[in-house]
């Protein structure tokens, strides 16, 4: 499995939605906060995580095979700092109610009362990953949010500076940046 790009990790998990619990879901999901307020906020290391409600395959018409699924399915990725073990104790852990809405709406979820359980079924649903591509490989989430937060800082002093003569802009630069 292709799920590892330096330390960071790939997770790809694919679960069948109940007939009829597939509005309830997209309700859930589209009323989740953002941010830091987001529930795969509460798993540390994510970089990036979604759950999408894949209702019917795509048919792209001749030469593909008509294939269509008996069920919609939901499924959950996400980009993290490895390894899957702590990643999965996150997942069924500080998520709480938010994971158990969600995968509560899945055949087979058997809740967060049992967490052994529904790492198991996290497991039993995941799919392969072929191909992980890591945008910063060797960086770990706080390091990949302080390079994001530099890259603010240096973008509003970029538009703040615009017309000032050189010395000050050194002057700026030193006084927001630090340096001889």
């Amino acid at each position: 499995m292709s799920d590892r790009a330096g330390q960071a990790c790939a997770l790809t998990v694919l679960a069948p939605i109940e007939r009829g619990r597939q509005d309830l879901l997209r309700t859930l999901l589209q009323g989740l906060p953002t941010g830091a307020e987001s529930p795969l906020a509460r798993a540390p290391g994510t970089h990036f995580a979604r759950w999408v409600v894949v209702p019917q395959l795509v048919y792209q018409g001749p030469p593909q095979k008509r294939d269509e699924l008996d069920l919609a399915y939901l499924m959950f990725t996400s980009n993290f700092d490895g390894p899957l073990e702590p990643y999965l104790d996150a997942l069924c852990g500080p998520m709480g109610e938010a994971a158990d809405a969600i995968w509560g709406c899945c055949i087979g979820w058997p809740g967060l009362g049992d967490p052994a359980s529904a790492k198991a079924y996290l497991l039993r649903n995941r799919l392969a990953t072929s191909l992980f591509v890591a945008g910063y490989p060797q960086a770990r989430l706080p390091e990949v949010l302080r390079a994001l937060e530099l890259r603010e800082r240096v973008t509003r002093f970029a538009i703040g500076a615009q017309g000032q003569g050189a010395e000050s802009l050194a002057l700026a630069w030193r006084q927001e940046f630090g340096g001889p």
